[in-house]
């Protein structure tokens, strides 16, 4: 009997995801110095110390989850472990993009504009959440097996 291992597919989609978000730009800060604009810095997720640790350690979660489909409680727990990981990412993205930016120069002034990139942890965590949904299924499907038996 085999069973069709979704959540593999799907934990694979959710960890590339949060790799290419390393990469690419969730936002932009707008630079206006003494009146003068400078234009947009891009903010990505590599420069920022407090967002790559819980986005490495969602994707290093999701990727060995991909593995432990043998054991599906374990992978059951780390898969809500990358969830809660992934949720702090986009907590602390929602956080740069809205928290204003005090500089002790008072000519600078920098306002923070949204980028699409932004979308990409939350595409993540619905692949994660769809994992899970298929983990629970494999168990459910695992269990009435049992009961034939």
């Amino acid at each position: 009997m085999v069973i069709q291992r979704i959540q593999t597919l799907f934990l694979l989609i959710a960890t590339a995801l949060l790799i290419v978000f390393i990469f690419v730009p969730f936002g932009y800060w707008n630079i206006v110095d003494a009146g003068v604009e400078m234009g947009l810095s891009p903010l990505r997720a590599s420069a920022q110390t407090g967002l790559l640790i819980p986005l490495c350690v969602a994707a290093l979660l999701s990727f060995v989850a991909i593995f432990l489909f043998k054991k599906s409680a374990l992978q059951k727990g780390l898969v809500v472990l990358s969830i809660i990981a992934t949720l702090v990412t986009v907590a602390m993205v929602i956080y740069l993009l809205t928290a204003g930016y005090v500089d002790t120069d008072s000519n600078i002034v920098l306002t923070a504009q949204w980028g699409c990139g932004g979308l990409i942890p939350v595409a993540a965590i619905i692949m994660e959440i769809a994992a899970y949904r298929g983990i629970s299924a494999d168990q459910k499907l695992l269990r009435s097996y049992d009961r034939l038996r």
